[in-house]
This record gives C-alpha cells, sequence and structure tokens, in this order.
C-alpha cells in the first residue's frame, strides 16, 4: 500500500458548533472519523478528516496513524472539550434526531424528549421513550437510539460537566437515587427549565454560573425523586469524599486506575481506603473495578459489532488472555460465545451517529 502522508495541526481542533454532528455524519461513514473529530486525542483537523473519509479504514492500518487512536474510543466518545466553553458548567442543544450509533460521553447528559418516537439502548437495554420521556446518563453508560417511527425524535440535549453534577449528586445525601441512568415517563414540567439554561448559555449575564448551576441542580433533584431509592438499611454512613471516590470509580473503570488513585480522591491512605471502600460497597476495591469493566464489556458484546479484542480494551482490559480468563469465571462462557444472546448484532454498523 502506497504510504499517505497524513497533515498535522498545531492547534486542537476548535470546538463544534451545534450542527457538526449532522455535517460530520452526512460526509463521515467511517467510525473513527467522527471520534477522531469529537475527543480529546484529536490532533487532525476536521476538514482533512472529511476529505479522508473515504479511506479512512485503509490509512489506519498503518501502524504511526493506528497508535494515536484510543482503543476506548472504538465506540464513539463526545467530550466536555468539545461541546462546552470554559466556565460553562451545562450547555442545553436542541438536535432532531433520527439513527444514533453506540455511543459514550465523559460528560453528563440529560435529555427530555418533546416529540416523536424511538427505541433508547442503554447499555445494551432497550426502552421505548416518547413525549414526556426523560433519562440522565453518566459518564460509564453507553447508549444508541432507533427511531420507531417516521418522525424525528425532538430533544432537548443538555450536556452536564461532570464537577457541576458531582456536586449536586453530593448534595442529594443518603439516601440517595439508584445507580444511573435515570429514567423518567413525565418529565414535561422540566421543559421551562431547560429553555432558561439554554438561554444562559447562549447569553451569558450577570450571575449567569450561579443561575446555571441552580438550574442544574432543580433538574436533578426532580429527577432524582423519579427513581427508586436505594435501601440505607445496612450500609454504613460515608463521608462525601468516599462517595466520590466511588463515583470517580464508576467513571473512569475503562481508565488504568488504581487504589491509590481513588484513596486520593477520599483524602485517605490506601489501606484505610480499601477497608471503608469494602465497607461501604460490599466488595474490595479491585473485585468492584472489575465487575464494572466485565459488565460494561458484556453490554458491548450483546449491542454492538466490535470485535473481542476490541471490547477487551475498551473495558479497560490491559490484556485479552486476563479478559478472557476474568470473563469465563464471571459469566461462565467465553466473551465469544455471542450466539447465546438473541439478538446481538451479528455484523455491520447499528446505524449513524446524528448525536
Amino acid at each position: 500500500m502506497a504510504s499517505i502522508t497524513v497533515p498535522r495541526v498545531a492547534a486542537r481542533t476548535a470546538r463544534l458548533p451545534d450542527n457538526t454532528w449532522e455535517t460530520v455524519v452526512g460526509l463521515t461513514p467511517a467510525r473513527l472519523a467522527t471520534c477522531a473529530i469529537v475527543t480529546r486525542e484529536c490532533w487532525l483537523d476536521a476538514a482533512s478528516l472529511l476529505n479522508m473519509a473515504g479511506i479512512l479504514r485503509g490509512i489506519l492500518r498503518q501502524n504511526d496513524l493506528m497508535g494515536r487512536v484510543s482503543m476506548t474510543d472504538l465506540v464513539e466518545r463526545f467530550s466536555t472539550e468539545s461541546l462546552l466553553l470554559p466556565d460553562r458548567g451545562a450547555r442545553v442543544m436542541r438536535p432532531r434526531l433520527r439513527t444514533v450509533d453506540v455511543h459514550w460521553h465523559d460528560y453528563y447528559e440529560l435529555c427530555l424528549v418533546v416529540s416523536g418516537e424511538a427505541d433508547h439502548v442503554v447499555n445494551g437495554v432497550a426502552r421505548p421513550i416518547g413525549r414526556g420521556s426523560a433519562f440522565l446518563l453518566s459518564p460509564a453508560d453507553f447508549h444508541a437510539i432507533r427511531p420507531a417511527g417516521p418522525e424525528p425524535l425532538g430533544c432537548y440535549n443538555t450536556v452536564i460537566d461532570p464537577a457541576l453534577m458531582e456536586r449536586q449528586l453530593a448534595g442529594l445525601g443518603p439516601p440517595s437515587a439508584g445507580d444511573f441512568p435515570w429514567h423518567a415517563d413525565d418529565f414535561l414540567a422540566a421543559e421551562g427549565d431547560l429553555r432558561r439554561l439554554q438561554a444562559e448559555f447562549e447569553e451569558p449575564r450577570l450571575g449567569s454560573a450561579r443561575l446555571v448551576e441552580a438550574l442544574v441542580g432543580c433538574l436533578v433533584v426532580e429527577l432524582a425523586r423519579r427513581q427508586p431509592v436505594e435501601a440505607a438499611a445496612g450500609r454504613p454512613a460515608v463521608a462525601g469524599e468516599l462517595r466520590a471516590a466511588v463515583r470517580y470509580v464508576d467513571r473512569n473503570f475503562r481508565e488504568p486506575i488504581s487504589l491509590a488513585d481513588a484513596a486520593r480522591r477520599a483524602h485517605l491512605s490506601p489501606n484505610y481506603f480499601s477497608e471503608r471502600f469494602r465497607e461501604y460497597t460490599g466488595s474490595s476495591f479491585q473485585h468492584y473495578l472489575q465487575e464494572r469493566r466485565l459488565r460494561f464489556a458484556r453490554s458491548l458484546l450483546a449491542s454492538t459489532s466490535l470485535s473481542v479484542t476490541e471490547v477487551c480494551h475498551a473495558a479497560g482490559f490491559n490484556t485479552l488472555s486476563h479478559f478472557g480468563r476474568a470473563y469465563r469465571r464471571r459469566y461462565g462462557t467465553a466473551p465469544s460465545d455471542r450466539s447465546r444472546w438473541p439478538g446481538s448484532p451479528a455484523s455491520g454498523d447499528l446505524g449513524a451517529v446524528t448525536m
């Protein structure tokens, strides 16, 4: 294969306007083109990628380029750096969605549907959504949207910075709502708050940052009240720092994090943190981390066409052999045995990315 010179740019790609999703989707059939544009690891300008869309898969076989594409980006990732401006904790957009391929974010996403119907597939589990439906996803969740009718899905799509969201979650206190994702079928009353949140982002004024945080807080509280509440019995009271450390693991399990990393988040020594972590979660740090990775991998295998090797690295495992052993111990079958799951995709993409 003839060598191809790939142009480089000195600065990161500029933040993307609202219509970039549709532009990229319309011109870029390859998954990794979209991925390279929207991730922090972007080193190509958008115009170059769009020009290269038809030959991108061939170029990716070259070692020098493949080494620059993170394995965790095999499923598209959207980032706060692409969608938020500095000191703006949340942003509301108004897309009209058709098919949305499997992807994830490094931020929290709150969506309110105002028109249309679709199947919302979160972590491999499908749920019908329509007017009034809302969902809140964490950075540990991945999802796809498949239309259930001719009308596009009209929605308020809200990008929320993790630091802002985690302040709101900490403020809820125990007992708090159950694990993400959160869902509601009757959230239309929140449309006014979302409109105001959108206006504050687009035309910031005196006190906008405080108002944005207050509006996000109201939305989180109202949605949390519609979730099943975790039973507090038998669970020890924990400091906010420990809860934050557990959320850190939930959000970053795909990365090479360690017990020492999480302990620093809780401002505790590793040994003491390990004891408190076991008391709070019922398992050791390493077991908890591996369970998160295995559940994520199983969902990817069930709902995408990624290979076992791709899933292994996307879920945070370093080696295929370790992943295979851990998976067989946990589920009693090899990760390559997709035939046991009805409805698993056999081949091909799940659709075009439009959000």
